[in-house]
């Protein structure tokens, strides 16, 4: 397991609640792992909502919480205060949750089979000490993957947000981003002792690659060196939207995207504005997903620590009311 991490100082005023699951890869899976998660707050956990915050590759869960952030910047402080509960999680392979030796059992598929029991886990009250009607899946790049394809594959959520994440990827995401990956065995952070499989970023590159830097805080990009974390070989070898069921989804589905993300967005794959990425998208989505798009101008890839990430998250928190509503208060616009 990795070394254990607290909720970012940026949540002040909400309560948080230390959480381990244990949890299976996949139905034949006879190993249990442990997952490491935040149930956050404001008030008394009388929510009804639930927002389970699925973070990307090489991140953890500081992605949604972010330390060297402001306090707006949180996003676990701007669905807190918005009413929401959120279950901010470390994904499997990385943080404080358990890093299997093997790190080619960490796929999409174990991801959204992870994802599948926190779900169910929330709604049966197992988690907090009371049971939530409604649940929100909302990921970051590869977190996004794990929420389409759980959404698709087990039909179990109130709504999906999918950030991070087209079906369309660039060139530049194979000229440019993925060469930046190397073994974690390598860098000084990581060491020797990781065990074969598992990747990160080479020193330096973050900046390059996951932002905008007309829009970003040199501090925040400093931190994100610093906070990294690691992929697997396996996760990286199903990065593809191919294969996730996204037409299978029958709740509502936000995707949101940085305008000038390297990795989805170029000259000629558009994210000029939602319309644009709308067009891209609508055709991998049934009409059930009554699908809707967000695009956040002057960022990059990871959208949640640029300067501007506020403005998503107040897009993202409004989509969450109109579609599915939150503490006692029913969706305004029910897909």
């Amino acid at each position: 397991m990795g070394a254990a991490t607290t909720p970012a100082a940026a949540t002040a005023g909400v309560t948080c609640q230390a959480v381990t699951r244990s949890v299976k890869l996949s139905a034949v899976d006879t190993g249990a792992k442990s997952l490491a998660g935040w149930l956050c707050w404001r008030g008394s956990l009388n929510q009804t909502t639930v927002q389970v915050l699925v973070h990307g590759l090489t991140y953890d869960h500081n992605y949604w919480d972010f330390p060297a952030a402001t306090d707006d910047q949180s996003y676990v402080a701007a669905a807190t205060a918005a009413g929401y509960a959120t279950f901010n999680i470390d994904r499997i392979g990385v943080g404080a949750s358990t890093r299997p030796a093997n790190a080619s059992v960490l796929t999409t598929g174990s991801a959204s089979y992870v994802l599948h029991q926190i779900v169910q886990a929330l709604r049966a009250g197992q988690i907090g000490g009371r049971s939530f009607s409604r649940v929100i899946t909302v990921g970051h790049s590869f977190g996004s993957q794990a929420v389409a394809k759980e959404a698709g594959v087990y039909g179990d959520v109130d709504g999906a947000v999918l950030s991070g994440s087209l079906h369309d990827t660039t060139i530049e995401t194979f000229t440019q981003v993925l060469p930046q990956f190397y073994p974690a065995q390598l860098d000084p952070k990581f060491g020797l002792s990781t065990p074969v499989g598992y990747l990160t970023t080479i020193p330096g590159t973050r900046g390059a690659i996951f932002y905008d830097l007309t829009d970003a805080d040199l501090t925040v990009v400093a931190a994100d060196e610093q906070l990294k974390q690691t992929a697997t070989d396996g996760e990286i070898a199903t990065v593809t939207n191919g294969n996730l069921e996204t037409q299978d989804i029958t709740a509502p589905v936000l995707v949101a995207v940085g305008q000038n993300d390297a990795l989805f967005c170029n000259v000629s794959l558009s994210c000029a504005d939602g319309q644009a990425v709308l067009a891209r998208e609508s055709g991998d989505f049934s009409a059930q997903a009554c699908l809707e798009a967000y695009v956040l101008p002057t960022a990059g890839h990871s959208i949640n620590l640029h300067l501007n990430a506020p403005d998503w998250f107040a897009a993202a928190l409004a989509w969450s009311d109109r579609r599915v509503g939150t503490h006692n208060v029913p969706p305004t616009d029910p897909c």
